[in-house]
């Protein structure tokens, strides 16, 4: 899986991972999906060491969610607890004070020559 996301304003990037993290723990505890695919979304070991030096509370919430599969299997009864310290991690790293009024979205989509009544891809964009 690729996807890139362009953030202008440094500070909003540990917000935005932050968020997106709650938002795989979410997931995650309702059981919509499990710990290899949580893993597969952010939390890679490879991230821990990109992301402490800059980022320390976002990189250790890495660092725990990589842990995940491991509490599930040797301690399943710790895994609730488990979500909610990498849960509030994630909440003490969203600091988004700037308001900033959005602009309108923009949705493109290239058309599937086999199946014209499905897209093949679609591009989000959002201004703001």
């Amino acid at each position: 899986m690729k996807l890139t996301i362009e953030i202008e304003e440094e500070s909003h990037i540990e917000s935005y991972l932050s968020i997106v993290s709650i938002g795989i723990l979410e997931c995650l505890r309702r059981g919509r999906i499990d710990c290899h695919e949580a893993m597969t979304l952010l939390y890679e070991p490879g991230y821990i060491d990109m992301f402490e030096p800059i980022m320390p509370n976002l990189g250790h919430a890495i660092h725990l969610g990589t842990e995940l599969e491991d509490v599930e299997s040797i301690i399943p009864d710790k895994m609730d607890w488990s979500i909610d310290q990498i849960y509030e991690l994630n909440l003490s790293s969203v600091r988004l004070n700037k308001r900033k009024q959005p602009g309108k979205p923009s949705i493109q989509y290239t058309v599937n020559p086999e199946n014209p009544t499905t897209p093949m891809r679609y591009t989000l964009e959002l201004d703001g």
